[in-house]
C-alpha cells in the first residue's frame, strides 16, 4: 500500500448505481449494458420528472458509457425558472461533457501498468496526498464537470496527473515520480526508494472584492510545487509500512509534512485490509496543505470571513490580504476494505491554530451483486471550529437495488453546492427512480 490516496469510487448521488458490466460477456470479450430509468425527484423546491439512457461498453481494459439523463419540471415554486428542461444542466459547454460519464482504460505488464479515467471525480489523489487528497469535482451541481485522472508507471518509475475539467480547466496538477536503485537492478526491493516532484495549480482565482460591488474584478493563478522522499520499510503480504517527507511551497511560504503509511491486512486468508495514514504539519503564513480537497470548488470562493466587512473572501482575497501565523497541523486518515463488500473511511485534516480545518466520513456496502449501500459527509470550518459538524455540509445518501430479473431501482438524497448569480450556496436533492438494465 502507497499512503498516496487513489482514485476512490463514491457514493454521494442520488444514483448509486450497480453495474455488473463483464457478467455477461461475449465470445469476442466485449460486454455491454443498457439502461432506462424514469422516476421523479427534487432540487430544493422544484420537482422533476427524472429519465435516464444509458450504454455502457467493456472491452479487455476499455471501457465507456454514453448517458442522456434529463430532469423536465413538473413544480416551479418561487423563485420562478425557464422552461421545462432544467437549463442549469445544460448552460455552459463542460455540462455537455455529462453525455460520457465515463471513459476508462487500464493495460498492466510485467513491472508496470497504467490506468486513465476520465469523468467525475470523486475521492481523487497524487502522490502523499500533500497537495491533491480526496479531490472531488463534483461538488457544484449546476456545473458538470468531466475531469481525466492519469497514473502511470514502470519499475516504480511514474507520472500521475489530475485534471477536473477537460472542456475548462481550471486546476490541474502532475507528478512525477522516481525510483532510482531500480535503474541499476531489477531487484524488487530497489523500487522501495521513491522520489517525487509536484506541480499544481488553480489557474483562475477570483478577486471578488467590494471595489465593484462584489463582482470579480481579477483571476490569479495560485501555484503549489513541491519535492517528497519515501521508502517502505516493510513491504510484505499481510503488513505495508511506508514513511514519507514532502516539502511544498505556496505563494512564497512553505509547509513541511512528515506522515506514515500503514497497511494491514486482518486474516491471512481473506482480502481484508485496514489502511492508516497519520501526519505531521509545519505550516507557513500564506500554505495551505491540501488545497485541492473535497471542498475546493466553494473555498476557491468562500475561503474565509472577514468579519470587520462581514464578507466572504475568496481564496485569492486570503492570501493577499491576510496573514496566517506560522502553525503546526496534523492528519490522521483510516480505511478499512472487507474484500469489495464494505469499504469505510475516516480522515481529519487540521492546519492548526484556528486556522481551517475538514472532517470527511464515507460508508459504502454491498452486500451483494443486487444492493448497493452509501453515505458521505463531509464538512470543512476555516476557522478551526465546530463547524465541521454543521448542516452546511456535503452529505450524501443512496440506496440501488436490483428489484427481480432486469429491473431495479435507486433513491438517494445529496447536499451539495449549487451556483446562484456569482456565489455557490447549498442546496438538496431527492431523486428516486424506477428502470430495467440489461447486461450482455
Amino acid at each position: 500500500m502507497r499512503p498516496r490516496a487513489r482514485a476512490a469510487a463514491a457514493l454521494l448521488a442520488s444514483a448509486v448505481a450497480i453495474r455488473a458490466a463483464g457478467a455477461g460477456a461475449a465470445d469476442d470479450g466485449a460486454s455491454f449494458h443498457t439502461l432506462a430509468q424514469a422516476g421523479f425527484g427534487t432540487v430544493d423546491e422544484d420537482g422533476f420528472v427524472l429519465l435516464l439512457a444509458e450504454q455502457g461498453l467493456e472491452w479487455g481494459g476499455f471501457g465507456i458509457v454514453l448517458r442522456g439523463p434529463f430532469r423536465l419540471r413538473i413544480v416551479d415554486r418561487d423563485p420562478e425558472d425557464r422552461g421545462v428542461l432544467r437549463e442549469q444542466d445544460w448552460d455552459e459547454p463542460s455540462d455537455f461533457a455529462r453525455i460520457v460519464p465515463r471513459i476508462g482504460f487500464f493495460r498492466s505488464w510485467e513491472g508496470g501498468s497504467v490506468r486513465i479515467r476520465a469523468g467525475e471525480l470523486a475521492g481523487a489523489g497524487i502522490g502523499h496526498g500533500t497537495v491533491f487528497d480526496h479531490f472531488r469535482n463534483d461538488t457544484n451541481m449546476d456545473r458538470y464537470q468531466g475531469g481525466l485522472l492519469l497514473d502511470a508507471g514502470h519499475r516504480g518509475n511514474g507520472i500521475e496527473f489530475l485534471m477536473e475539467n477537460l472542456i475548462a480547466p481550471r486546476v490541474i496538477g502532475g507528478r512525477a515520480r522516481l525510483a532510482p536503485i531500480a535503474w541499476f537492478t531489477d531487484a524488487p526491493a530497489a523500487r522501495r526508494l521513491e522520489i517525487g516532484f509536484t506541480v499544481a495549480a488553480d489557474l483562475a482565482v477570483p478577486r471578488n472584492r467590494p471595489e465593484v460591488g462584489g463582482v470579480v474584478v481579477e483571476e490569479r493563478t495560485v501555484p503549489v510545487v513541491g519535492g517528497d522522499i519515501s521508502y517502505r520499510i516493510v513491504d510484505g503480504e499481510r503488513v505495508l509500512l511506508q514513511p514519507y517527507f514532502d516539502v511544498n511551497g505556496m505563494d512564497g511560504t512553505a509547509g513541511l509534512h512528515a506522515g506514515l503509511g500503514a497497511g494491514l491486512r486482518l486474516a491471512p486468508d481473506r482480502d481484508i485490509w485496514l489502511h492508516l495514514r497519520g501526519e505531521y504539519r509545519y505550516l507557513g503564513a500564506d500554505y495551505h496543505p491540501v488545497l485541492f480537497n473535497p471542498f475546493h470548488e466553494h473555498q476557491r470562493l468562500f475561503f474565509s470571513h472577514d468579519d470587520e466587512l462581514g464578507e466572504h473572501r475568496t481564496l485569492a482575497d486570503h492570501l493577499a490580504e491576510v496573514d496566517d501565523p506560522d502553525s503546526h497541523g496534523g492528519m490522521a486518515d483510516a480505511s478499512l476494505d472487507w474484500e469489495r463488500i464494505v469499504r469505510i473511511t475516516a480522515r481529519y485534516d487540521s492546519e492548526g491554530r484556528g486556522r481551517p480545518h475538514w472532517l470527511l466520513l464515507k460508508v459504502d456496502v454491498r452486500p451483494s451483486e443486487a444492493l448497493a449501500i452509501g453515505a458521505y459527509y463531509a464538512s470543512r470550518d476555516p476557522a478551526g471550529g465546530a463547524g465541521v459538524f454543521s448542516w452546511d455540509s456535503l452529505i450524501g445518501v443512496g440506496v440501488t437495488g436490483r428489484l427481480w430479473g432486469p429491473l431495479q431501482a435507486n433513491t438517494g438524497f445529496t447536499r451539495r453546492y449549487r451556483r446562484i448569480g456569482d456565489s455557490l450556496s447549498h442546496a438538496n436533492e431527492t431523486g428516486i427512480c424506477f428502470g430495467l438494465i440489461l447486461q450482455y
